[in-house]
């Protein structure tokens, strides 16, 4: 209760600055006044988007293979989650819904759901860099400089990827260092914390040996093309007669300001305050900044909704269907990993 109230409290104070300075009345017009033409473009954009991301999750999940349109009604679940959670709880949404559904264990959702959060990264630095450099006159900085860190950046995000199962390691190991210090080395849940780490590390490991890197990366290219879409067709909806390239700078300043851990409500707030620096760069004045990146998120977020509630009534959480069960063959593995582990822990209790 505490963190929520924290978050809430964040998110009010954000919102309240922003909403200060625009009128309900101007909000509610810019609503009511929106092109259904354009309105619909960006809900069919909207909706692709989230499709290739599902399409993307059933190439990082090594274990077994989902049913496209569950990972579907997952995925869309995880984004609404992400707008309505504190905290950044909605990005434990996906794990969870997956591991609900008995598709995977929880620790295979998490390594798949870092692995693509480590794409989205790499591409939004991507389209970040070549942003600046068609807002390099107006922006007033540095090329080389900026090309430069954006590159470390990448290239630091494609070692942690293509490491990340031996980092998992090592950090189990000095958990492990740690609690022999302290006098915990038999406690269980440290052990317990030790076997969850190692069980992410060799999903990442699976997760890589499926060399999946292009088609990924791909996906995760062509999602965000579409996300920065919608974000033009409904400014074009609003009758804000912007450039692509122009609503493209602006809105990655706003996805970029959203990936901020900033313990709001969901993405509300920070979402608007990015959307409102990104597009007085781009010469939108005050007035209609803000009240545009409201306008945006709250179609977004009806949208996501409506989605959501057609997904939910399909969706049984009881258990999944015979036809998305793992193959005998990974059965058989996890039930003989068990059985060795189970067996090494009373060896060691005996000793």
């Amino acid at each position: 209760m505490k963190r929520f109230a924290f978050s809430l409290f964040i998110t009010l104070v954000i919102l309240l600055i922003l909403l200060t300075q625009i009128s309900f009345q101007d909000l509610f017009d810019l609503l009511i006044k929106l092109d259904l033409f354009w309105g619909i473009l960006g809900s069919i954009s909207y909706l692709l988007a989230i499709f290739l991301r599902a399409l993307r999750f059933r190439w990082l999940i090594h274990s077994t293979t989902i049913p496209l349109s569950e990972l579907f009604k997952i995925t869309v679940f995880y984004h609404l989650s992400l707008m309505v959670l504190p905290s950044k709880l909605g990005e434990l949404s996906y794990p969870y819904f997956l591991n609900r559904r008995g598709w995977v264990a929880m620790t295979e959702g998490l390594a798949s759901l870092i692995a693509s959060r480590v794409f989205d990264f790499f591409i939004v630095l991507i389209i970040f860099l070549f942003a600046v450099i068609g807002f390099q006159a107006s922006l007033e900085v540095d090329l080389i400089l900026t090309a430069l860190l954006s590159t470390l950046l990448t290239l630091f995000v494609l070692l942690v990827f293509l490491y990340m199962n031996n980092c998992l390691r090592l950090g189990s190991l000095l958990i492990g260092k740690v609690a022999e210090q302290f006098g915990l080395k038999n406690n269980k849940g440290i052990h317990w914390i030790q076997r969850k780490i190692n069980e992410m590390a060799e999903d990442f490991y699976a997760i890589k040996g499926r060399k999946t890197y292009l088609i990924v990366s791909l996906a995760s290219f062509v999602s965000w093309v579409a996300i920065f879409f919608v974000f033009y067709t409904f400014m074009r909806g609003f009758g804000i007669e912007l450039s692509f390239p122009k609503v493209l700078f602006g809105s990655i300043i706003a996805v970029i300001a959203n990936a901020l851990p900033i313990s709001g409500l969901g993405n509300w707030g920070t979402l608007e305050a990015g959307w409102a620096a990104g597009f007085l760069i781009v010469g939108l004045p005050k007035e209609e900044a803000i009240a545009t990146g409201f306008g945006v998120h709250i179609l977004i977020f009806l949208l996501c909704g409506l989605i959501a509630f057609f997904c939910w009534a399909s969706l049984d959480l009881k258990g999944r269907k015979e036809k998305g069960k793992p193959s005998s063959k990974f059965l058989k593995k996890n039930v003989e990993g068990f059985l060795k582990t189970t067996s090494e822990e009373r060896v060691k209790s005996s000793d």
